[in-house]
């Protein structure tokens, strides 16, 4: 290992664990020790951590407040020191830890919301793909309807909440005061990015769901309209397939079709 390099390692070791091996190696000047001229940096490199966290995070920051919610992103800072040069992908585990650490546990809301802010962030970064069509889907050959699979969009994600944290959310984005918590049953959103390039929402139906969640497991359109029929007669379970199917290309959720 060179010196520079070693000299390199140790800096970085200085700003992740605290370690005092390279304080030998910076001169202390009349005005600043060598321990206070390293802590300018490992300052401006926490509030940089923080900066990021702040920006993935936006509403759950709002929604605890500025001394909480710094709180937060000293515990997360400390629980998760950055090991990639993408501060893009630093934040990750957040919900995680608002989930499993308290006092923030104590919040129920608070975990359904950076779940949701992680994936708005993770639905805005998906890879732009091809959208597919209603035309596309008129040149599939009949025959092949029965094993007909579904590849959707990377940015599609489905998010089981039990707290109206989305409203809360929506609150918060608009600067509004958020609405009181309340639990309410399981309920499915999916979240996806169209080709205006915005994330959008919405809540889905329990049948709508169940179907969903099957296409993306890859099941086939045979497979999906089986299930439907726990929710609907022989006679409307074809009518709603098709229904959802229209609706998942109005939409923009799906790439293409493989049969």
């Amino acid at each position: 290992m060179s010196e520079l390099h070693d000299l390199q390692h140790r800096f970085m070791d200085y700003l992740l664990q605290e370690s005092v091996a390279i304080i030998d190696d910076i001169q202390s000047t009349s005005v600043l020790s060598a321990k206070d001229r390293l802590d300018i940096y490992a300052s401006a490199y926490k509030l940089r951590l923080k900066e990021a966290i702040t920006s993935d995070y936006g509403k759950v920051a709002s929604y605890l407040g500025d001394d909480q919610f710094d709180q937060l992103m000293e515990r997360y800072i400390e629980k998760h020191p950055s090991h990639t040069t993408n501060l893009r992908y630093f934040s990750i585990n957040l919900p995680e830890l608002v989930r499993d650490e308290a006092p923030f546990n104590s919040l129920a809301e608070l975990y359904e919301l950076a779940c949701i802010e992680r994936a708005f962030a993770d639905s805005f970064d998906a890879k732009s793909i091809h959208f597919a069509t209603l035309e596309e889907l008129a040149t599939i050959p009949e025959q092949a309807w029965e094993t007909l699979q579904f590849k959707f969009q990377s940015s599609l994600q489905i998010l089981w909440l039990e707290h109206n944290s989305f409203p809360i959310w929506k609150a918060l984005a608009e600067d509004n005061v958020p609405p009181k918590l309340e639990k309410t049953t399981l309920i499915a959103w999916v979240l996806w990015r169209r080709s205006d390039l915005i994330s959008h929402y919405k809540v889905l139906s329990e049948a709508e769901v169940a179907a969903l969640d099957l296409a993306l497991k890859g099941e086939s359109f045979a497979v999906i309209c089986e299930k439907l029929l726990d929710f609907f007669s022989e006679e409307e379970t074809p009518i709603k397939a098709i229904g959802f199917l229209q609706s998942w290309l109005a939409e923009e959720m799906l790439e293409s079709f493989n049969w």
